[in-house]
């Protein structure tokens, strides 16, 4: 018998009462106190607007992320009936999918949330209507020549500064060259996600049409239940699908990263390196990795919010571009509620989770006492934190120009709390609001 990898305890579910504009809701799956083995999760039950209001779909939220929109199409005759409802056609209530619990949070909520339609106004509204509360457990930690240092944050925060810091290090390999994008181990561990999370025929590969598509490769379609249930013994294909595969494709992830970046140790003549060093967005990956290699390393960078949006908006001025989600938004308003407001909340969900493993450093204290916190990296990575060694980077890193391109002040120093002077007093006001719970978690003023 080969243990199950991946498991996920319902610890409780919370309901909430309906919103005025639903006339009924209910959650049939997952129930509570209940052990799912495996990397998916169901979720299905039913929903009716209340008239003239519609629910076309819900969403399942997992903090900031949205994690999988499900369609409301499932015929449920028996809601009907419950709702007396006349017509034989109007009995389309249900909802039935499942989310794939491979970097979760170890402790997390899962919301469901409903998207609701007023068909007068066309209008639009999103209410939460439930809550899993769950636990994540696995059992697939796997040796690995290289152990991950994930630089997690989000843009115009000093990332580039501390890639930099890192790749003069002789145990720390990275792209080392500007801008430090190359993301190599993301990539295969967002590739092992995609190929063992549950099959999804409406949003990812469907069994019949996949060979069709030369740039896109998705979810295995015959993970499906219905798909393992056309064979004689559909328990062996699930216990191969939720047991053995998602072994052997985390073998497969790991062993690509490590012959990438043994190219790169021998490039730079680093073959005592020890870790590998990207840049990470606060998403899914930095759990994943927790959940598979044994020594895995990760630092939380974070700086003043106002600060980034006005480096931000100078960058995007430099460079006569709009970059850095400025292009979606309507205005500054907009961009700081649907860019930095959501980055700062994710990040701060990130250290949340992982403070008892992952370090926070400010920019600030990185550029004002860099010798105490390069020491202070170094000794939580285990590597030399010598004064000659933290000295001789200190000159070549934080004491040359370094990218022209890249900088949008007129040094490191003058680049911290410039928002005092460069950002309008009404855009102050409203980061103050927005991120106000974001800028006390990680000790800015406000």
């Amino acid at each position: 018998m080969i243990n199950s990898p991946l498991s996920f305890d319902i610890v409780s579910i919370e309901l909430l009462s309906a919103p005025e504009e639903v006339e009924g809701f209910s959650l049939d799956a997952p129930s509570a106190n209940i052990q799912h083995h495996g990397s998916s999760l169901p979720i299905a039950g039913w929903v009716s607007g209340l008239s003239p209001y519609l629910v076309p779909s819900i969403d399942i939220m997992n903090g900031e992320t949205l994690l999988k929109r499900i369609p409301v199409q499932v015929p449920r005759p028996d809601v009907a009936v419950h709702l007396k409802k006349t017509s034989a056609t109007d009995n389309k209530f249900g909802f039935h999918g499942f989310i794939g619990t491979l970097g979760l949070h170890k402790s997390t909520r899962i919301d469901i949330i409903l998207n609701i339609y007023d068909p007068r106004n066309q209008s639009r509204v999103k209410k939460r209507i439930a809550s899993i509360h769950g636990a994540k457990k696995n059992n697939f930690l796997t040796q690995s020549k290289y152990q991950p240092l994930m630089l997690t944050a989000i843009g115009r925060s000093g990332t580039t500064l501390a890639m930099q810091i890192f790749g003069e290090h002789h145990k720390i390999l990275t792209s080392n060259f500007y801008p430090y994008e190359v993301k190599q181990s993301a990539y295969w561990m967002h590739l092992f996600k995609i190929l063992n999370d549950p099959a999804d025929f409406e949003n990812s590969s469907h069994p019949d049409k996949f060979e069709r598509d030369l740039g896109f490769i998705g979810h295995n379609p015959y993970t499906h239940l219905e798909s393992m249930r056309q064979f004689k013994e559909p328990s062996r294909l699930y216990d191969y699908y939720n047991k053995k595969l998602p072994r052997e494709l985390a073998n497969f992830a790991i062993a690509r990263i490590n012959e990438f970046y043994e190219i790169i140790a021998e490039g730079e003549q680093k073959q005592g390196a020890i870790y590998f060093a990207e840049k990470f967005l606060p998403t899914h990956l930095q759990s994943m990795f927790n959940d598979t290699f044994t020594n895995p390393k990760e630092i939380i960078l974070t700086r003043d919010f106002r600060d980034m949006i006005c480096s931000a908006q100078s960058f995007n001025e430099k460079r006569n571009n709009q970059a850095f989600g400025r292009e979606r938004a309507s205005d500054d308003f907009d961009w700081i509620h649907r860019v930095f407001s959501t980055g700062a909340k994710r990040v701060a969900e990130a250290w949340s989770d992982r403070k008892d493993s992952a370090i926070h450093v400010r920019y600030e204290d990185l550029i004002l006492t860099p010798k105490t916190q390069i020491k202070r990296i170094f000794e939580y990575l285990e590597i030399d934190s010598s004064t000659a060694l933290i000295n001789s980077i200190i000159e070549k890193i934080l004491k040359s120009p370094g990218e022209s391109k890249h900088k949008t002040s007129e040094s490191p120093e003058k680049s911290i709390a410039r928002w005092k002077s460069e950002m309008p007093k009404e855009l102050i006001d409203y980061c103050n609001e927005k991120l106000s719970n974001e800028l006390k978690i990680f000790g800015y003023d406000q």
